[in-house]
């Protein structure tokens, strides 16, 4: 039990490697598929790495030290790089590395930060860290336990990322590639594609002001599938508990929004979305700020609401905003220097070639099931999250009993 376990400080459980930390500047990295690791995560992938195995990494600089939106304590796996902005640790041969992660995420570290306009963890201050210190059986049993929660939220990530790929591919060969056409064009049946979906596609090309284009298809803007409607909110209008969507909880070049907070303490005007809406990040847009909204609560104004005037529009108006052509000509349209943003204006602008009503909707269907799943995955890993996060102060208060947790991960799972 916990009133058995003495605390120990941080450095005397682990080995450090902050000596082998290497920062290189944005305009000097060379794409890779390496991850190269920050304060708060991967922020770049880059063409070698530093560090190969599991090691610990811990936020040594940034506002998010105070704030915690993300956890400042994480694990990287595999070949990677890493920047000067996080520790990097290991557990020694009285500490399990997870189990350390889990212990650093439930501890209030807020006496061991100095500085008052930018947070900072010294490695001084981070060693002098008190952790509660089972021995090390009784570490990687409560590290099994939270991380088989954790292994099933990064499995139903992962299973997001490859049905967004999969239907990105499929945008990309249907409007951008026009295989089908091309297919029929040749005499072919189109690859992976049934009789009935095939016979929606025209067998030719006709030209068009920029391209040659399919036959009976035409050229034509985002605003003529979509609309930005500005549903603005008051603070005091908007129920407590509501989920909130800012910059902060997109993540870059993914639809899938699985990040939200709640509008508790929220004191300026927000816009409304609903569940199925399409969210664009409008403050920097190069940041490729994406996704399709999950629930139904309010966003900061720094994001555009995007609802597609017909519904069999969805797919092909998310897969057109999402991509890196739409990403940049956002980022050209933009005004300002240090802050720029876009506005839906000149994003309605933009010209797209635009398919017959029969494909567009034969493609949403297509693609609906794997946003529905990636739905669905995001409702079941924040259920996930919740149980981990209850049971974690409790497995390292000695609250609750390994065996007793255990076989509620279980069931979670």
């Amino acid at each position: 039990m916990a009133c058995e376990w003495r605390e120990r400080l941080l450095g005397e459980l682990t080995e450090n490697f902050d000596g082998r930390r290497v920062p290189v500047k944005e305009a000097d990295r060379r794409p890779g598929p390496y991850p190269y690791y920050g304060a708060s995560g991967i922020v770049d992938y880059v063409d070698s790495y530093l560090f190969d195995g599991e090691y610990l990494l811990i936020a040594e600089d940034g506002e998010n030290l105070r704030t915690r939106n993300t956890p400042v304590a994480f694990l990287a796996r595999g070949k990677f790089w890493l920047n000067n902005h996080a520790h990097i640790v290991r557990g020694n041969d009285q500490a399990d590395t997870r189990y350390l992660m889990y212990a650093l995420q439930a501890a209030d570290i807020n006496g061991y930060l100095t500085g008052s306009t930018m947070p900072k963890l010294t490695q001084g201050n981070m060693n002098r860290i008190l952790l509660p210190a089972p021995e090390l059986p009784e570490q990687r049993a409560i590290a099994h336990i939270l991380g088989a929660l954790d292994d099933k939220i990064e499995l139903s990530r992962r299973m997001n990322e490859t049905l967004e790929a999969m239907a990105r591919a499929i945008f990309k060969s249907w409007f951008v590639d026009f295989d089908p056409v091309r297919a029929k064009a040749e005499g072919r049946q189109p690859a992976g594609m049934d009789a009935d979906s095939a016979a929606l596609f025209p067998d030719s090309f006709e030209d068009s002001p920029l391209a040659k284009i399919p036959k009976g298809w035409r050229m034509g803007t985002l605003g003529d599938l979509a609309d930005s409607p500005r549903r603005g909110i008051n603070p005091s209008d908007i129920a407590p508990g509501t989920p909130y969507i800012g910059l902060e909880h997109m993540p870059r070049k993914c639809i899938a929004l699985s990040e939200w907070g709640y509008s508790d303490g929220v004191a300026s005007n927000k816009f409304r979305f609903a569940e199925g809406n399409i969210l664009f990040g409008k403050l920097r847009p190069y940041f490729h700020k994406v996704g399709i909204a999950a629930i139904d609560g309010v966003c900061s104004t720094d994001i555009l609401v995007i609802v597609p005037k017909l519904s069999h529009w969805l797919g092909v108006v998310a897969a057109y905003v999402s991509t890196d052509e739409f990403i940049q000509y956002a980022a050209g349209v933009s005004t300002g220097t240090k802050m720029p943003r876009t506005n839906w204006n000149d994003m309605a602008r933009y010209e797209i070639v635009v398919p017959d009503d029969k494909v567009a909707r034969a493609f949403t269907e297509k693609i609906k099931p794997m946003i529905d799943t990636i739905r669905s995955n995001i409702h079941h890993s924040r259920t996930l999250g919740a149980i981990r996060d209850a049971l974690l102060p409790k497995l390292l208060s000695g609250e609750i009993r390994v065996r007793d947790a255990e076989k509620l991960a279980e069931r979670a799972v």
